[in-house]
């Protein structure tokens, strides 16, 4: 059983990339934020966090705004080490390529949780894989496409040097004309693949970074490790009760009640607790049902088997709740995950 279902969330700076991306096009990026139904002022902060579900409706609409099938493609080429908040400063004081995508790995949850990366040697070159969560949302293309090409972007503003990877693989189909990923990736392109990747040959991850500084990578990687405790601190309670939630789940008539009573504590005091984290309990009840149920989807469980693991009291109860999350029958997001369709 899982231990405990983080929340997907994107930094501000993500979000500040595509705005400074809409400014180039002579967009009002204000107005155009307000008519997404997102309030400015609330995205200020560079430390801000955003539910995934609303980055990736404000992403949809600019790319239907912009008319542009290669959104996310265009956006990575205006990353700038500062839309990666502290991580984006940690990996400028490295001394080489290789160290600040070490550093981008080990610290990637300052900037967010949606995409991860893994990293496998190879005799002369490193690949790395980029994967989302279980329990991660449907999307567009885009979001991998901001990856790819903003690490491009970002080894040439770390370097000084016009820098490619060996090979670029997508797990989503070739579009009607590749030239722009050709343009911006300059090596061999495949699409249609089992996963989203790039390689990178050793001489490029052991090119210098041009103002490498060990004291300020010091201070930088330890207000990373700071901002991290302090994010899984301030979800001290969610967490404690998300994982009485994952023991009882099976339980068909789990409510609040009981996890307080599981804690000592009163319904009152737990819930007040909650609420300072901005967290309302039949919302998280629901969110992890929900995430475990495409998680199992996934893995290939049976609705049968689903039902019993989530504490639904029969097959139609959960096909009848999953239906209402997702506006997908259980059958018809198993299909749609296996068939991978991203329109390019």
């Amino acid at each position: 059983m899982v231990d405990y279902i983080e929340p997907i969330m994107v930094s501000s700076g993500i979000l500040a990339q595509m705005l400074l991306y809409l400014r180039s096009l002579k967009i009002n990026t204000e107005d155009f934020l307000r008519s997404a139904g997102v309030d400015p002022m609330a995205v200020k902060s560079p430390d801000a966090r955003i539910p995934i579900e609303t980055y990736l409706k404000i992403e949809d609409k600019a790319a239907e705004f912009c008319n542009d099938p290669l959104f996310g493609l265009h956006m990575g080429q205006f990353v700038e080490a500062g839309n990666w908040s502290i991580l984006g400063y940690m990996m400028m004081n490295c001394q080489t390529l290789a160290e600040a995508f070490e550093k981008s790995g080990r610290y990637s949850r300052v900037i967010g949780n949606l995409i991860e990366s893994r990293a496998e040697l190879k005799i002369d070159r490193v690949k790395i894989t980029l994967t989302t969560p279980p329990h991660a949302p449907q999307m567009s293309h885009h979001c991998f496409d901001t990856v790819l090409s903003g690490c491009v972007r970002m080894m040439y503003s770390l370097t000084g040097v016009h820098l490619y990877p060996l090979q670029v693989t997508f797990d989503y189909p070739r579009p009607d004309s590749s030239a722009e990923y050709e343009r911006i990736f300059n090596c061999p392109l495949l699409f249609d693949q089992k996963e989203t990747s790039f390689t990178l040959g050793f001489t490029t991850i052991n090119t210098p970074v041009r103002a490498p500084n060990p004291e300020l990578l010091t201070y930088f990687e330890k207000y990373a490790r700071d901002f991290i405790a302090e994010m899984d601190q301030n979800q001290e309670h969610t967490r404690a009760v998300t994982r009485l939630i994952l023991v009882h789940l099976d339980d068909e008539k789990l409510n609040i009640e009981k996890i307080a009573r599981e804690m000592s504590l009163s319904v009152r005091t737990l819930q007040k607790r909650l609420e300072d984290e901005g967290v309302i309990f039949s919302e998280l009840l629901k969110n992890i049902r929900e995430k475990l149920a495409k998680k199992y989807l996934h893995e290939n469980y049976s609705v049968e088997q689903i039902t019993y693991l989530l504490g639904f009291s029969d097959p139609s109860a959960f096909r009848k709740a999953f239906k209402k999350w997702v506006g997908l029958t259980p059958g018809e997001y198993r299909e749609r995950v296996y068939l991978r369709i991203n329109e390019v």
